[in-house]
């Protein structure tokens, strides 16, 4: 069983009389500390069954997903130990939580709390659209234990297999066919590498006879139930820039989606002025000193981004997408990989039933 911090948490048992609860929650990656974060008294009343506490914005405090360009669990351990105290004076001692996984995830209203992260992969969607030349990576749900095979034209060209493990850290696993591998392209290997990637004319023509680790379909197999098939969709963009954004879904994976069409950046500039006093002691003034001056300038950066035609299945990546507190967008140098952190400001979303074009302002 996971816990979802974005979903709203209420632990307690149910009362038969009068008293008070003392809660211990414990949080951490590795082993319980011996003293909890948080120690919580709760009267309850019997008439009301009053004595249940809200933990999730507790616990989400402990835990802050970053990104860099490296993909990693980002994830935290929770116990939680209650004891009841009875008007009487006696006590009783349980454990709600013992060692729970939380992720920074959350359901929907129309869905059962815990069965978000019930399943080996942690995105909704079965079909991914690709960027040519670029690694296609699958968030994995390691508790399930599961084996992932790549497949290119029928063919197995890559699988690995999980085992689950109770450290934190080893909890998400994001799989390329590649293996766990952080860089994207081929020039993101040579950048990581400590290299310079030299762009020309005949270094393209080279590597255009090659596909850096494409493959058409994914197979991820827990052998508890029927294996889930992702379906990979290659695109390939020769007028525009493809941007790469990441963001966190809602089973708090990371989770990459391409905007492949036209791309338009901004500034917007704030500042204030003031008229300055330019006489000098003769009442003169010079001529190239400015009279109205500006301080205090910030600018504010703005990148409109178009993903093109895609299936219906990413309405719900987009949703996933307005939902998630953090973002980033990735650009590429001929000499660094940039990852920068931006905020989404389109707060709505309108549904096709078709072929859709989706745009983000």
């Amino acid at each position: 069983m996971a816990i979802n911090l974005r979903s709203p948490i209420f632990i307690g048992n149910t009362i038969s009389v009068d008293g008070y609860n003392v809660y211990e929650i414990y949080i951490y990656e590795v082993t319980q500390p011996a003293t909890p974060q948080y120690t919580i008294r709760k009267n309850y009343n019997s008439n009301f069954n009053a004595g249940k506490i809200e933990i999730s914005e507790l616990v989400r405090d402990y835990l802050e997903i970053n990104f860099n360009g490296d993909y990693t669990s980002q994830a935290i351990k929770v116990s939680v130990d209650v004891e009841e105290f009875e008007s009487d004076g006696s006590s009783t001692t349980d454990s709600i939580y013992d060692g729970e996984i939380a992720y920074d995830s959350y359901s929907y209203f129309e869905e059962s709390g815990f069965d978000v992260i019930d399943n080996p992969v942690m995105i909704s969607n079965r079909v991914i659209f690709g960027l040519n030349g670029s690694l296609v990576r699958v968030p994995i749900n390691t508790a399930k234990s599961p084996t992932v095979t790549f497949i290119r034209n029928g063919n197995v060209v890559g699988t690995q297999t999980y085992t689950a493990d109770s450290v934190v850290a080893n909890q998400i696993k994001y799989a390329t066919v590649n293996g766990e591998s952080d860089e994207d392209t081929f020039i993101e290997r040579v950048i990581d590498d400590g290299g310079s990637y030299e762009s020309n004319i005949c270094i393209s023509n080279f590597f255009n006879q090659f596909d850096y680790g494409e493959v058409d379909k994914i197979i991820v197999d827990s052998y508890t139930t029927n294996p889930e098939i992702i379906n990979v969709k290659v695109l390939e963009e020769c007028k525009y820039t493809p941007k790469k954004v990441t963001f966190i879904n809602k089973f708090g994976a990371l989770q990459d989606m391409y905007f492949f069409k036209k791309s338009v950046e901004k500034m917007n500039i704030k500042k204030e002025n003031y008229k300055a006093n330019i006489l000098d002691s003769s009442f003169g003034y010079d001529r190239s000193t400015h009279v109205n001056r500006d301080f205090n300038l910030s600018g504010n950066e703005s990148i409109t981004l178009s993903s093109g035609y895609l299936s219906e299945e990413y309405n719900e990546v987009f949703k996933q997408l307005l939902l998630s507190e953090k973002v980033w967008v990735t650009n590429i140098t001929d000499t660094e990989e940039q990852v920068l952190p931006i905020n989404v400001k389109t707060s709505n979303i309108t549904y096709k039933t078709s072929l859709i074009h989706n745009r983000f302002w």
